[in-house]
């Protein structure tokens, strides 16, 4: 009798143990459903590899040209392993890689295909390892590992099934993110394609999106802006002058100053840009910054006198690059404004027509050398470059 119930407890212990391997195995396939941040997921799978395999830490590796580089780690010291590089064949990924099969190794310092360079950099000690190749298309890409079993136990061939399941939902997320990956490099290069198009009409702004993309993004970062904002912000700069599709060539090219009308009908062009993007639903949170980037802080801008933080961040940001960008470029009736004087008229200007932190971001994001002004470049055009 005493037999049968150790039996029943063996059994009911196994049984949790499943469970629990189950519930992460499930977890993390709503890791992968819920972000397309592959560092994110790789990150959270390998706490999950950790966990189900009951181990010290867990890596992914992935081929980089002919080295092997350590994409995410779980465990003590994580800082140190990202910063190791292997040679593509070189350890017991690199054996992985070129048998494409898994491997359990219960004693490392027996073993040839061990390589002791991550454990140098890191401090870390194996002792123990199991590793599976990551494949993605049919393809190998990399490398998914456990380390030194807990508990002085060793790795079986459970664990090994288990590091699999979790390379499998590893592979799933590095798909779905280079699939992203290429859809939105697609779709920026279609709208740099718009922009272009755009610039097109008045040559002596050429390039003028692009650089006020560049010079947003810098300051967006030093504000500390989320991806999406950052994703959103850039789409807005590329196309915060898309409206002048519907401004006349003969105003946007005049190299004198504009009548009352020409100007009313240069003022259009934010509303009209929101307009013409409107039913595209992609675009939707980039309109913002498109329809509000001539708005001023103290509320004397258009199209609607906005003031203050009623106006959107991302048209706060643009205003305060695509006056930079118009301040240090050639005209035909004026000379670039040096970097500097240019940067003490958006200070002065700061609070007045313009956001103070944006200002700030601009200046600090200068002062780093991550901004690089149109002053003399050549470039010319009329008193329509912002």
């Amino acid at each position: 009798m005493a037999k049968d119930i150790k039996e029943y407890e063996e059994e009911l212990q196994n049984c949790r143990r499943e469970i629990y391997e189950l519930s992460l195995l499930i977890r993390s396939q709503e890791m992968i459903n819920s972000t397309i941040q592959l560092d994110t997921v790789l990150d959270y799978l390998m706490e999950l590899a950790k966990k189900i395999t009951d181990s010290e830490a867990a890596s992914a590796l992935l081929i980089e040209g002919d080295r092997l580089y350590f994409a995410s780690a779980s465990g003590t010291k994580t800082s140190e392993i990202k910063r190791v590089y292997l040679d593509k064949n070189e350890g017991v990924a690199g054996w992985v890689l070129k048998h494409g099969e898994a491997v359990l190794i219960e004693d490392v310092s027996g073993d040839k295909r061990f390589s002791s360079k991550a454990d140098m950099i890191s401090g870390f000690i194996t002792k123990s390892i199991i590793a599976v190749p990551l494949d993605v298309d049919e393809k190998i890409i990399g490398v998914v590992e456990a380390v030194n079993k807990k508990n002085g136990k060793v790795f079986n061939d459970n664990d090994i099934r288990l590091l699999n399941s979790l390379a499998t939902s590893a592979a799933m997320a590095i798909n779905k993110a280079q699939h992203y990956k290429d859809l939105n490099e697609l779709f920026l290069s279609t709208i740099k394609a718009i922009a272009n198009a755009i610039e097109a009409k008045d040559p002596y702004t050429r390039g003028h999106s692009e650089r006020i993309r560049d010079y947003s993004l810098v300051m967006a970062k030093e504000l500390g802006l989320n991806e999406e904002q950052i994703k959103n912000l850039e789409i807005s700069a590329l196309l915060h002058d898309v409206g002048k599709i519907g401004v006349s060539e003969s105003v946007l090219r005049k190299h004198g100053s504009l009548t009352p009308e020409e100007n009313a009908e240069m003022m259009k062009h934010p509303v009209i840009g929101a307009e013409i993007l409107s039913s595209i639903k992609q675009l939707s949170a980039a309109i913002p910054g498109i329809k509000y980037h001539q708005e001023r802080f103290d509320g004397k801008g258009y199209p609607e006198g906005l003031k203050a933080e009623e106006i959107p961040l991302a048209a706060r940001i643009i205003a305060v690059a695509d006056t930079f960008d118009a301040m240090t470029s050639n005209r035909p009736y004026r000379d670039a404004m040096s970097d500097e004087d240019t940067l003490k008229e958006l200070e002065h200007y700061s609070d007045q027509q313009f956001d103070a932190k944006c200002v700030r971001a601009l200046v600090i994001g200068y002062n780093k050398r991550l901004i690089k002004s149109q002053r003399n470049s050549g470039n010319g055009g009329g008193n329509h470059g912002k």
